[in-house]
């Protein structure tokens, strides 16, 4: 069974769309075997009004991987600099990731170069980890279900089975 892995994609115009769609694609390619990936959009006017602002920061919470693409020449909105804020201080202790997109080879300006700086500082004061490209592999969420504790807490392993059936005396007692 693929365990799920949710996605949400922030994007601030159509060429920094077009940057998030070339990166999910690349990540659905690698990890559709594994994973269920579920993607959420946004753009970043969305973010103004409310109730959108309220919905995608409760997907941002939750979220295993968080996209963030801005234009190559661009600069991070004040604005949304404090929705990031706000909404990965929402996370806890969950782990994740924040990816910051474009990726440097694109060419892209000081600016711009400035925000992925941010993004990365963001990403470690809030426990998660940064990318800018595709990773390698990706963690299994492990669940909240205590029925599997449980199992997990009471199989007898091949390892387990050897330390409790190990006849050892201790130091001294020869």
């Amino acid at each position: 069974m693929k365990s799920k892995c949710t996605v949400l994609a922030l994007f601030e115009d159509e060429s920094a769309r077009e940057a998030a769609m070339q990166f999910c694609d690349a990540l659905v390619e690698r990890f559709w075997t594994e994973f269920n990936l579920q993607m959420t959009w946004a753009r970043w006017s969305e973010l103004e009004h409310p109730r959108l602002a309220q919905q995608t920061e409760a997907q941002a919470r939750e979220s295993q991987i968080i996209v963030v693409a801005s234009n190559p020449k661009g600069v991070l909105p004040e604005r949304i600099s404090w929705w990031l804020e706000a909404a990965l201080s929402g996370r806890g202790e969950r782990e994740g990731v924040l990816v910051g997109l474009p990726l440097a080879e694109a060419g892209i300006s000081p600016e711009a170069a400035a925000t992925q700086v941010y993004l990365r500082k963001l990403a470690h004061r809030h426990g998660l980890d940064y990318l800018t490209a595709v990773p390698q592999s990706l963690p299994h969420p492990e669940t909240e279900c205590p029925e599997l504790y449980n199992a997990r807490a009471t199989q007898v392993t091949s390892v387990l089975d050897k330390i409790l059936h190990r006849s050892h005396i201790p130091p001294g007692m020869l």
